[in-house]
């Protein structure tokens, strides 16, 4: 899109194209219906094509039901279609196949009025009019989605519409009691889900053990989004109570699928009051405990990253209502022992007394580590516009023992003059232009800390971060780097601010900035290429890897990485961005190591 008024047009006309054709596809089936639910007290109109789609997607949602006369207006309509019921084709792609991304996004597509998303595992296509309300969802062949979309359906779609209500699509499930719910929040394989089961086989209520809906005003409740729940295939034998309401039988990685309504409804409240958040963890002992995370931004973070990493366009707005609500709300880790019934008795313990009081639990408080000292290198060239700003972040990070270096790489604006004024905090160092790669080393061997980061000009740190990344590497005594996911953020050139943009999880994989080093660790691995003003970062992880250093993955955004006019990387191909070179170094030293074996 050449500028943000030709892009919106075309989005525009593309949606109507699309209604279009959902209509000539409704008025060519005999089997269309309309149905109504109601879901955080908003009234949705699902209009369906054919009994083929509706068959697929109405069963997890039949719990939110309601009769027309009684919901009223309708304030979200859903037109979902599929060409094989119809005969009617979908529009070619907007786009080129590159610009899908795995999250769902298309790249280029930039919500303003309209939102774009694209599913390869189901091969859906999910469209939004925030406007008008109105969102359509098309496949080709119903009978070929798959199981996780009949479990979850319209997940993009809904996630869409919720945060125009204020509330929020969350990757978590949520039990509770009369008394109020506890939100489960972690990565996969945290336990949530088989913890959820386990609470809804004993009695106590359930809203979701994939995705929930939460609001935060009046005050944190949670909202049952889907009826169905899914277990890995080796644990259905945990659930005996479960075994009727199976749909899907699950095989190798396929998950199997309960249909839990309306045998359970009873247990599936529309809404309930949020206590607490709890973050499951496996833990090898008999007994469950809960204790009190080192900061509360581990909960935040954990809970971030598994939603960002799922729902398009998913950003700023997501992050900030999951640090309200985990402000809001005691949080702490639940630590799961074996024994399932004193799982349920410690949670219901906690929804008794979230603020305290725990006669079931051991709340261990969080101990204070002595952190190692720490130097933050810079490299800066022509920044003048956005170098304080880099420093003023680290400042705000209060990190107790740390050292920031500047190295001045030829820069030929007033960046210098600009870094001066922070004399008093910095150490400054000035070279000719070598590119990154020299600063970076220059700041290395004259660093005078144990632990060493890099912070570009461009980039910033979340809240807290820099003492997270560093105590995650200091009680990790095998691993020698550690590092989460890049946070991309665009330019609004109407708003002059950042936007995040994309899936972390798919962002740059190899960023130096998301990261902390052991100083020890450049003595192995040596120093960033100095002949490489680009690709450096891909070319130290890729030696990294060939010398089986340990690179410990954290469940987090660690950086915001924000995209601009003036990016070193802007508008460079693959031969400048020395893609090519950094390919070759690599298999030129396993030829190398290949020879010396031979």
């Amino acid at each position: 899109m050449k500028n943000k008024e030709t892009a919106e047009n075309f989005q525009a006309k593309y949606f109507t194209k699309s209604l279009a054709l959902f209509k000539e596809a409704n008025q060519t089936s005999k089997s269309s219906s309309e149905v109504f639910i109601i879901l955080a007290d908003t009234t949705i109109r699902l209009c369906f094509s054919s009994s083929a789609i509706r068959d697929k997607l109405l069963p997890a949602l039949a719990h939110l039901q309601v009769v027309k006369d009684v919901c009223g207006k309708a304030e979200f309509s859903f037109f979902l279609w599929d060409s094989h019921s119809s005969g009617v084709s979908m529009l070619p792609p907007p786009c080129e196949r590159s610009h899908f991304t795995d999250r769902g996004d298309i790249w280029g597509f930039q919500p303003t009025r309209y939102r774009f998303a694209f599913h390869y595992g189901e091969f859906s296509l999910n469209l939004f009019d925030n406007k008008t309300k109105q969102a359509i969802f098309w496949v080709k062949n119903p009978d070929h989605l798959p199981y996780w979309t009949s479990a979850a359906p319209l997940r993009t779609i809904f996630h869409w519409c919720m945060e125009m209500k204020g509330c929020q699509l969350l990757h978590a499930a949520a039990i509770g009691t009369d008394k109020g719910a506890v939100l489960l929040t972690g990565t996969g394989g945290s336990g949530k889900s088989t913890t959820a089961l386990t609470g809804l086989c004993n009695a106590m209520d359930f809203a979701g053990d994939d995705y929930v809906v939460t609001r935060l005003s009046p005050s944190p409740s949670v909202f049952t989004l889907y009826s169905s729940a899914k277990i890995n295939p080796d644990n259905t034998s945990a659930f005996p109570k479960l075994k009727k309401l199976i749909v899907h039988n699950g095989s190798g990685e396929e998950k199997v699928v309960f249909k839990l309504f309306p045998d359970l409804q009873r247990q599936i409240p529309k809404e309930m009051p949020l206590v607490g958040v709890l973050a499951p963890r496996i833990n090898r002992s008999t007994q469950t405990t809960i204790s009190s995370p080192a900061h509360r931004k581990e909960i935040e973070r954990a809970a971030s990253l598994t939603t960002v990493s799922q729902l398009p366009y998913a950003g700023k707005y997501t992050y900030e209502f999951i640090t309200e609500l985990v402000r809001k709300l005691p949080s702490f880790y639940l630590n799961l022992g074996l024994d399932s019934q004193d799982i349920l008795d410690v949670i219901r313990d906690f929804i008794q007394h979230p603020e305290g009081g725990l006669s079931k639990t051991e709340t261990v408080a969080a101990t204070d580590t002595v952190l190692p000292s720490l130097t933050v290198i810079i490299p800066v060239f022509n920044r003048e516009k956005i170098i304080a700003e880099a420093l003023d972040n680290i400042l705000s990070q209060k990190y107790p023992d740390v050292e920031i270096i500047v190295v001045n790489d030829g820069s030929e604006d007033n960046s210098e003059e600009i870094i001066l004024g922070y004399k008093d905090v910095i150490r400054y160092f000035g070279q000719e232009n070598c590119g990154p790669s020299q600063a970076r080393n220059r700041g290395i061997v004259n660093n005078r800390s144990e632990y060493i980061a890099f912070l570009d000009s461009d980039d910033l740190w979340p809240e807290e971060m820099l003492k997270y990344l560093v105590e995650s590497l200091h009680t990790d005594k095998d691993a020698d780097v550690v590092r989460g996911y890049c946070q991309l953020a665009s330019l609004d050139e109407n708003t002059g601010e950042y936007e995040f943009v994309g899936n972390p999880c798919e962002s740059f994989p190899n960023y130096i900035t998301g990261s902390v080093f052991r100083k020890t660790v450049f003595d192995r691995v040596g120093l960033f290429d100095p002949d490489l003003r680009f690709g450096e970062d891909n070319d130290w992880f890729n030696r990294a890897e060939e010398m089986g250093i340990k690179v410990k993955r954290l469940s987090c955004s660690s950086v915001i990485v924000r995209r601009h006019e003036t990016n070193m990387t802007k508008g460079r191909n693959l031969v400048e961005l020395n893609v090519l070179r950094v390919f070759k170094k690599a298999l030129d030293r396993k030829r190398s190591l290949d020879i010396g074996k031979s």
